[in-house]
């Protein structure tokens, strides 16, 4: 989702909004369900109130009243940040979450940001489950304009051949999902997307439009469209996505198929494959997270900006350490770990280590080298109710690429 890729700095007392909001809501116990990963018992509201504390007393909540509360968390987050993709950026992030009976967490989050760059961003997404996880709504909408670096194809390139790209884009996926057995994890469904792109233009360093990059045509000038189904199956045991648990696991594994019939621009198709595991490492409560994660476009027909790219994930979280887009090619695999654990026994403070590698094809050379980055971060619990956490990480990569990067919840 661009709002997680934006990983926006905000200023702490802008992030004292979402303490009202939070603790009105019911008790913690509410929304988690029982799991390895002990569930924080302050939040940043908690501090700013300790900091600050009011002249009278909150009245105690009636009892009655609170037992028909439904089970959710509102965070507001208005920020000021800096991206090395957007530069300056000022933005509004909203994340709502809720739990149905017996259900998993959903957590639909919508984001609007205007940038040093001139970039308008408008995005809405999450997960959203049905009572008992009988079923599951996906949803990824996109409204951006969004001038931005290129670097060609495969992960070869270098970062002083960066290309301009000027474009607007209208995203629209959809998908549901309904569980196979009366129980269990085990999902298949289907869906519809839709990547319309206008007014693409595309500038060389000299100023001259060009009209195509290192010899790849589709979608490189004027407008481009992809449209069609999505099959696909998914196991998710995660309670939450926003702070999974030792022991849980998430697979996914869908194909595209973009049709003329359904405008686009030729025939074409995806194939995605995202596995994470979760492992206990260390005191209760750490964990250990691997991600795989693949995406491959079958021939060499998708429009250039709908290839496979860092950052361009559903939820434009790889490749911390490198710029959106940095990697693009008609395949890209990648890979990455991260040691989570905390900093505070009430777990309003943590921290992580990780490491990442990714490696994107050209049509002409194949896959091209390793590339590596790493770094570490902080986690700040904004909601104790939806165990939502501010991510800020350090993180750096090859041919000098670093930065600083911003996510709302754990980044996988």
């Amino acid at each position: 989702m661009i709002a997680k890729k934006l990983r926006t700095l905000a200023l702490l007392a802008l992030f004292t909004l979402a303490a009202p909001l939070a603790r009105a809501q019911v008790p913690a116990a509410t929304l988690a369900s029982p799991d390895s990963l002990p569930h924080p018992t302050q939040d940043l509201g908690d501090l700013v109130h300790r900091l600050l504390p009011r002249r009278a007393p909150r009245p105690a909540a009636d009892s009655a009243r609170a037992k028909h509360r439904r089970a959710h968390s509102l965070v507001l987050l208005p920020a000021v940040a800096y991206t090395l993709e957007a530069r300056l950026l000022a933005t509004l992030t909203a994340s709502y979450a809720f739990r149905r009976p017996g259900a998993n967490q959903s957590n639909l989050s919508t984001t609007l940001t205007y940038t040093q760059n001139q970039q308008l961003i408008l995005a809405l997404n999450g997960p959203l489950w049905t009572t008992r996880n009988r079923s599951l709504w996906l949803a990824d909408y996109r409204l951006l304009h969004y001038p931005q670096q290129t670097y060609g194809l495969g992960s070869n390139t270098h970062a002083a051949a960066a290309i301009g790209m000027n474009y607007n884009l209208l995203r629209l996926h959809q998908s549901y999902y309904h569980r196979l057995g009366p129980a269990g994890h085990l999902y298949v469904g289907g869906g519809y997307f839709l990547d319309t792109r206008w007014a693409i233009e595309t500038v060389n360093g000299d100023g001259q439009q060009l009209s195509a990059i290192a010899g790849y045509a589709p979608g490189v000038a004027g407008r481009s469209t992809s449209s069609g189904p999505v099959l696909s199956v998914l196991r998710d045991t995660r309670a939450n996505q926003l702070r999974p648990a030792a022991g849980e696991s998430y697979l996914f594994l869908a194909l595209r198929s973009n049709l003329r019939a359904l405008g686009s621009d030729a025939t074409y198709q995806f194939l995605q494959l995202d596995t994470r595991r979760y492992l206990r490492a260390g005191p209760r409560g750490n964990v250990l997270a691997c991600w795989l994660y693949g995406d491959f476009a079958l021939g060499q027909a998708a429009p250039y900006l709908d290839l496979p790219a860092t950052g361009w994930d559903t939820y434009s979280v790889t490749g911390r350490g490198y710029i959106q887009g940095r990697f693009r090619g008609t395949s890209l695999v990648y890979g990455e770990a991260e040691y989570r654990f905390n900093l505070t026994r009430s777990r309003v403070l943590g921290g992580v280590v990780f490491a990442n590698g990714q490696s994107a094809r050209s049509p002409s050379t194949g896959f091209g080298r390793l590339a590596p980055a790493g770094g570490a971060g902080l986690r700040l619990c904004l909601s104790k109710q939806s165990s939502s956490y501010l991510a800020v990480d350090y993180a750096f990569g090859i041919e000098g690429s670093q930065g600083v990067f911003f996510n709302l919840g754990d980044v996988f």
